[in-house]
C-alpha cells in the first residue's frame, strides 16, 4: 500500500525552495508596503502545499496513521522525548552560565543569534498553536521528508543526518542549537527505521508540547533561579545526554545498512 513516504520522496529540495522563497518575497515586500504578516503564515502555506502535493486525506494518510507505531512503541517514543526535553534545559544551563561568566560572550551571541530570554512570558494562543502544532508538522515534512530523502541520494545516509540535523539546528536560537541537533539526529533515525513521517511529526509534537508545559507552569522561573531545581534538571540533563549518546551510538550502525 502507498504511504506519504513514497510522495516526499518525489519531492526535490529545489522545488521545496522556490515555494519557500516565493513565500519569503511575498512577506519581505508586504513589509515594505506597510503590512505585517506573521513568519507563521508561511509555515501554514508550505504545510498546505504539502497537502496538495502528498494528497494527504487518500490512502496513503491512513496506511501511515494505521501504521505509527508500527517500528517503535509508544513507550520508546516518549522515552526519546522526554530525554530531549532535559537534555534541552542542560543546553540551556550551559548557556547562561557562558553568557554570565565568558567576558564580550553576550555581544557576540547578541551579533549571530536570536538574545535567549530565560523568563516567562506568556504567549497568546496563536503562538503556542504554531510551536506546538503547526512548526512540527512544516519541520518534520521539510527536513526529515524532503531535505534527508533527498540528500542520501548524493551523499552515505550519516552526512544526510548530520547536514539535515544542522540546517535543523540553525532555525533555533542560542541555547537551543546544540539540542536541536542532536533531536534532530533522533528524528532522523526514527525517520530511517519507520519511513513514517508521522512518527516524527508525532514525537516532535509532544517534545514540543512537554517543552512548552514546562515553561508556562514555572510561573517563578524556579527552573532557572532555584537551586533544587537547578541541581535537579542538570542531573536529568546528564543523564539524558548519556542515554542520548549510547542510543544513538547503537543506532548508527544500522544506518548505512
Amino acid at each position: 500500500m502507498s504511504s506519504l513516504n513514497e510522495g516526499l520522496e518525489k519531492i526535490t529540495i529545489l522545488e521545496v525552495l522556490i515555494v519557500i522563497l516565493a513565500l519569503t518575497g511575498i512577506l519581505i515586500l508586504s513589509e515594505f508596503m506597510g503590512y505585517s504578516i506573521s513568519n507563521d503564515w508561511l509555515y501554514v502555506i508550505v504545510i498546505l502545499y504539502f497537502i496538495y502535493r502528498l494528497r494527504v486525506f487518500g490512502k496513503g494518510f491512513k496506511h501511515d496513521w494505521n501504521t505509527i507505531f508500527s517500528k517503535i512503541s509508544p513507550k520508546s517514543l516518549v522515552t526519546i522525548v522526554l530525554v530531549n526535553v532535559f537534555f534541552s534545559y542542560g543546553m540551556l544551563y550551559l548557556s547562561i552560565f557562558a553568557l554570565n561568566y565568558i567576558p564580550g560572550f553576550d555581544s557576540l551571541v547578541t551579533a549571530f543569534f536570536v538574545p535567549l530570554i530565560p523568563v516567562n512570558s506568556l504567549a497568546d494562543a496563536g503562538a503556542m498553536f504554531s510551536t506546538i502544532v503547526i512548526s512540527p508538522i512544516c519541520e518534520e515534512l521539510l527536513f526529515r521528508g524532503v531535505f534527508l530523502n533527498r540528500l542520501s541520494l548524493f551523499v552515505p545516509m550519516s552526512f544526510s543526518i548530520v547536514i539535515t540535523s544542522i540546517l535543523f539546528g540553525a532555525l533555533h536560537g542560542y541555547g537551543g542549537v546544540i539540542s536541536a541537533i542532536i533531536f534532530g539526529v533522533c528524528m532522523c533515525i526514527i525517520y530511517i527505521k519507520t519511513k513514517n513521517i508521522l512518527t516524527c511529526i508525532l514525537a516532535h509534537f509532544l517534545n514540543n508540547l512537554l517543552a512548552e508545559i514546562l515553561y508556562h507552569i514555572d510561573t517563578g522561573n524556579l527552573i532557572f533561579t532555584n537551586s533544587i531545581f537547578i541541581v535537579l534538571f542538570s542531573i536529568l540533563a546528564i543523564v539524558s545526554f548519556y542515554l542520548i549518546v549510547i542510543s544513538i551510538h547503537q543506532e548508527w550502525k544500522q544506518v548505512n545498512k
